[in-house]
């Protein structure tokens, strides 16, 4: 019972990763973002370049980024409608 209350209280603590794909963050280093901006070959985001290599599709709608430092696993853009 103890072990459950424990589990059940440190999720309410810890952020949810629920659709960042493993390979992006290891559940973590993920955020929203709302600085993007879509330039030739990318985006730019908090002075950094985005390559499209590393554009997925948002399931949201907002901006995401996995990162550590300048270094970007992978960035999600809403999908053009």
């Amino acid at each position: 019972m103890k072990v459950a209350l424990a589990v059940a209280a440190l999720s309410l603590v810890q952020p949810t990763h629920s659709w960042y794909p493993y390979e992006c963050c290891s559940d973590q280093d993920c955020e929203p973002i709302s600085d993007a901006v879509e330039v030739p070959g990318g985006y730019q985001t908090h002075g950094i370049f985005v390559p499209m290599a590393k554009v997925r599709p948002s399931q949201d709608g907002r901006f995401h980024w996995c990162h550590r430092g300048s270094y970007v696993f992978c960035f999600f853009a809403p999908l053009a409608g």
